[in-house]
């Protein structure tokens, strides 16, 4: 490159430094204090302080490294602001302090290509499956609205359906989008599994309780459809059997009762088996 063109090239990148310097700019902020800014078409990491701060704000440069809180970006610079990048529709899919996720609502939409769940920055009003409009800037996806024209009854008559444990294939509302099906059957798929290992939790602790009590220690069970297989240990040696998920009635003791399994309970059985040691 000619040297003139490098000089002219400094040159304008130090008169965009210096007009980027005197001026004040918006950013969004997630958290650790920094920002990204683009001087000159070169991207850089800035610090801003108050480092707590979390948000959009309107923020004047200290250094080329670091930029102070002049005030919140008020609505009208934040719409103005995400305009800047393109729109896609997300379904909100979970919702906690921790993190918003969601799914495209139209899994057609080829502009995005997504792996799982999204991570929506900087939202405060949705709920468990609305729709919201979102923009996306290369890294991020932020929130911009909730969209206006989705079906607004369809997130409450999910909620519900959630509530009521329907089915995913059991939906029977028109026009539900596959974005608002798959955060759906996410959801319903999180809501089983948290049931399933609540039972199991609950069933684990009957057993437990049932052979401590009679002086036994339980190891693991598996659960089939009416009855437990119990493996517990009593005095040192381990031991399996079968008992009625109802009750804990045995079906099978695991030693020779002559017939009579089904005349003791898992916890009057442990009586039976140190006996019976006890004999031989």
């Amino acid at each position: 490159m000619p040297r003139k063109k490098i000089h002219d090239a400094l040159d304008r990148l130090a008169g965009e430094e210096q007009k980027f310097l005197s001026a004040e700019f918006l950013a969004p902020v997630l958290g650790g204090g920094k920002v990204n800014v683009r001087i000159a078409g070169v991207v850089c990491a800035m610090s801003v302080s108050p480092r707590g701060f979390h948000g959009f704000g309107v923020f004047k440069p200290v250094s080329h490294t670091q930029a102070k809180l002049v005030r919140t970006a008020n609505l009208s610079e934040r719409r103005m602001y995400l305009e800047l990048f393109p729109r896609v529709l997300l379904v909100i899919s979970a919702r906690s302090e921790q993190a918003t996720l969601a799914v495209p609502s139209n899994s057609a939409d080829s502009r995005f290509s997504v792996q799982g769940q999204i991570d929506v920055r900087l939202i405060d009003e949705a709920e468990l499956f609305d729709t919201v409009v979102a923009r996306f800037d290369g890294s991020q996806f932020y929130f911009d609205q909730i969209d206006p024209r989705t079906d607004p009854a369809a997130a409450p008559y999910l909620r519900q359906a959630l509530a009521n444990s329907n089915k995913p294939a059991e939906l029977d509302r028109p026009a539900l989008t596959p974005g608002q099906r798959i955060a759906y059957s996410l959801n319903y798929a999180q809501r089983l599994e948290a049931i399933v290992e609540d039972e199991r939790t609950r069933n684990e602790t009957r057993l437990r309780d049932a052979l401590e009590h009679a002086g036994a220690e339980l190891r693991d069970f598996v659960e089939h459809r009416d009855e437990y297989r119990v493996n517990y240990e009593v005095d040192g040696q381990r031991h399996t059997s079968l008992v009625q998920k109802h009750n804990l009635t045995v079906q099978t003791a695991g030693i020779c009762l002559s017939g009579q399994d089904q005349d003791f309970d898992l916890a009057s059985l442990v009586g039976v088996l140190r006996e019976s040691r006890e004999f031989l």
